[in-house]
């Protein structure tokens, strides 16, 4: 694929990260590398922390003349959350992630995998009836809204089935996992994959009980004014990352096997879904 000449010129773009830690920063900085040499211009990252993307009563960075980002990684429930606006300030860019888990048949697709330590009785999220889960925060699709929508499959309430604890982050709750502040909790399977790289302990310490999804990767957006080609332009740039061989094996480090077309209508199912729990009204 070739970049599209005819784009309007841009200065530069502000890139933001709602996915770190959970996905290490470098991991981004090296996207925002190749974007800067494949769009000819500087592209600045900055990285958000406390939440996985502005759901409701957040500020939103895309928006009109004080925004702050012109293109965002975050997690589908917030872009969801977005687009169910009236006047989005978000599109999806049409290339999305491929992580190498072998459960996935190389689509832009990943799991929320619920972990309890391995000396724990529960055998399915069922056990942990009155007892404790931990969640990164809420507006997180892997470590939030999937154990809600588990919880509404099994017709349970989640007030009176299990007590919830906001832990900051999925390494949060890995960490309140294996201290015993919480029972359970529902982790990004890349964030776990990448975890256990790291800690290979991991594997005799913690075990998954269940695993929800699989669900569609988090998106790349862009502000919506900043017009069709960009969005086209920075697609094509991602979608030739595998022809970058010396690029590619940096980002397999962090388990990326690629990028592949994806659609909104790879949401809709989840749009559903968070349009049951009442997550995508204003």
């Amino acid at each position: 694929m070739t970049s599209d000449a005819s784009a309007p010129p841009l200065g530069n773009l502000r890139a933001l990260t709602f996915l770190a830690p959970g996905i290490p920063r470098p991991f981004f900085e090296l996207l925002c590398r190749h974007l800067s040499a494949r769009l000819g211009l500087e592209v600045a990252l900055d990285a958000e922390s406390r939440y996985s993307g502005p759901m409701r009563g957040d500020p939103d960075p895309f928006r009109g003349a004080a925004a702050s980002a012109d293109v965002g990684f975050l997690c589908a429930s917030s872009y969801l959350w977005l687009r169910s606006r009236n006047d989005p300030s978000v599109e999806l860019v049409p290339a999305g992630l491929v992580f190498a888990d072998a459960r996935l048949g190389a689509r832009p697709l990943y799991f929320s995998d619920f972990v309890v330590r391995t000396d724990d009785p529960a055998q399915s999220f069922a056990d942990l009836e009155g007892r404790t889960w931990g969640y990164n925060d809420r507006c997180s699709l892997s470590g939030y809204f999937a154990t809600l929508q588990h919880l509404a499959e099994m017709h349970a309430d989640p007030e009176t089935f299990a007590r919830s604890v906001c832990t900051g982050s999925h390494h949060g709750s890995l960490a309140a996992v294996l201290d015993g502040a919480i029972d359970g909790a529902a982790i990004d399977s890349n964030v776990l994959a990448l975890a256990r790289l790291e800690r290979p302990q991991l594997a005799h310490e913690l075990r998954v009980i269940e695993s929800f999804g699989p669900f569609p990767i988090q998106p790349l957006v862009v502000r919506a004014d900043l017009g069709p080609l960009w969005k086209q332009r920075i697609a094509n740039a991602l979608l030739d990352v595998g022809g970058e061989v010396s690029l590619l094996h940096e980002l397999q480090r962090f388990g990326l096997a690629g990028f592949a077309p994806i659609d909104d209508e790879a949401y809709d199912e989840e749009r559903c879904a968070l349009r049951e729990l009442g997550s995508l009204e204003d």
